[in-house]
């Protein structure tokens, strides 16, 4: 299960900018998760919820932010919704579409007491 190296990575990333603001408490990290990130959501949250008492404190908050996704047509330059990757332009039919947003997995913020 992958989603817990994310996880990992993601309360790295929370306990290092808590610390450089001098916080104490981490009450809930906000992250952004594209659909095509290839991040299962229920797990991504189970696996927080199963290490956040070691890391950042037990009432830590997950907050996500599901990006959709969406593609260009290299033939026609029409945009339109993609849950997968492999997608065909649903206007002309011509060409997969190229991803142009939906892969984002970052740390959009992150709420902290003194």
């Amino acid at each position: 299960m992958h989603e817990m190296t994310i996880v990992t990575s993601i309360l790295a990333i929370a306990r290092e900018r808590a610390a450089a603001a001098g916080a104490t408490v981490i009450t809930a990290v906000e992250v952004e998760v594209g659909r095509l990130a290839g991040v299962e959501i229920p797990a991504l949250e189970f696996c927080f919820l199963a290490a956040r008492g070691h890391e950042v404190g037990e009432q830590a908050e997950l907050v996500i932010h599901e990006i959709p996704g969406l593609g260009r047509c290299p033939a026609c330059a029409a945009e339109s919704a993609m849950d997968f990757y492999a997608a065909v332009c649903p206007n002309c039919g011509k060409a997969a579409l190229e991803v142009v947003q939906g892969r984002e997995l970052k740390v959009r913020s992150i709420r902290v007491e003194d």
